[in-house]
C-alpha cells in the first residue's frame, strides 16, 4: 500500500476517504520544518486522462484562490513519482454538520449558528465567482472547537466571464453529472445552468 510513501513534504499515515476524485490519506509534515497533519487527496487512476487531469488541476487553482476561516485551506499541490497528481489539504478532524449537531442535540440558535457559518464560507467563494456543486453534511464538518470547515471543491465549477460565460466547456460536460441527488439544487438535477444562485 501508499502507508509510509513520501509525497512531497508528507508522509503517508492511512487512508481516511474514497470518493469519486480518488482517495484521501491521513499524512504528516516529514521535512522537519513543523509538524503539522494533512489530507492528501490522489486522483482515480481511472481519472488520470487530460480531462481528468484538467479536474483536478482546476480544483487546485480553485481552492488556491480560497482563503476563508471556514474553507478547508489548499497547502501544496503536485504529481507523485508514480504520476499521480495530488493535492495537500488542511486536515480537519471533525464530524459532518448534521452528526455534530444531533449528537449534542443543539437547539435551534446553535444550529442556525453553524448554518450562517457555511453560509459566510459560500458567500466567499461565490465573490470569487466559485460554485461548490456538492454541499452535502459530509462535505461540511464541524472541528472539535465548534468550526465549521467547508470540504471538497472537486466538482466546483469556476464561471467564466465575459463571452464565454454561455459556452459548456468539456470539464462542465464531463463533470455535469457529478451530484448528490438528495442535495442537489434543482437546476442541477434538470441540467440547467449552475450559478451562484
Amino acid at each position: 500500500g501508499l502507508a509510509g510513501q513520501v509525497v512531497g513534504a508528507y508522509r503517508l499515515i492511512s487512508p481516511i476517504g474514497y470518493g469519486g476524485m480518488g482517495t484521501v490519506w491521513l499524512a504528516e509534515r516529514n521535512d522537519g520544518r513543523f509538524e503539522r497533519k494533512a489530507a492528501v487527496k490522489f486522483l482515480s487512476a481511472a481519472l488520470v486522462n487530460r480531462e481528468g487531469g484538467e479536474r483536478f488541476k482546476r480544483e487546485g487553482s480553485i481552492l488556491g484562490r480560497l482563503s476563508h476561516p471556514n474553507i478547508a485551506e489548499l497547502l501544496d499541490a503536485g504529481v507523485a513519482d508514480a504520476g499521480q497528481p495530488y493535492l495537500v489539504l488542511e486536515y480537519v478532524e471533525g464530524q459532518p454538520i448534521d452528526l455534530y449537531c444531533d449528537e449534542r442535540k443543539l437547539d435551534v440558535r446553535a444550529r442556525v449558528q453553524l448554518f450562517l457559518d457555511v453560509l459566510g464560507a459560500l458567500a466567499h467563494a461565490h465573490s470569487h465567482l466559485i460554485v461548490h456543486r456538492d454541499i452535502k453534511p459530509s462535505n461540511v464538518l464541524v472541528n472539535h472547537e465548534g468550526q465549521v470547515k467547508l470540504l471538497d471543491f472537486g466538482i466546483a465549477k469556476l464561471l467564466d466571464d465575459g463571452a464565454n460565460r454561455a459556452a459548456e466547456t468539456q470539464l462542465t460536460q464531463q463533470a455535469g453529472g457529478a451530484l448528490t441527488p438528495a442535495f442537489a439544487a434543482p437546476e442541477q438535477v434538470s441540467g440547467g445552468a449552475v450559478t451562484v444562485a
